[in-house]
């Protein structure tokens, strides 16, 4: 079976996510995650990457909170 690696932003753009795609019975999982602006690349076990994103996605929510958009109504 072949499975599928996808890429996609998070947080506006500043975070390339590269994961496999779930097929049949391998679970999907993160293989890397790469910091646009500094060109870093973070490499280790799925189960790190999966918090490094999770983590990365509740800045960016809280980011979008503090913005002054959302406090001049």
């Amino acid at each position: 079976m072949a499975q599928l690696i996808e890429s996609r932003f998070i947080c506006d753009g500043r975070y390339l996510v590269q994961s496999i795609n779930a097929v049949g019975r391998h679970r999907a999982r993160i293989i890397e995650v790469e910091d646009i602006d500094r060109r870093a690349r973070f490499h280790g076990p799925p189960s790190k990457l999966d918090r490094l994103v999770l983590k990365l996605l509740a800045q960016g929510h809280r980011d979008l909170g503090d913005s002054p958009k959302r406090g001049a109504r």
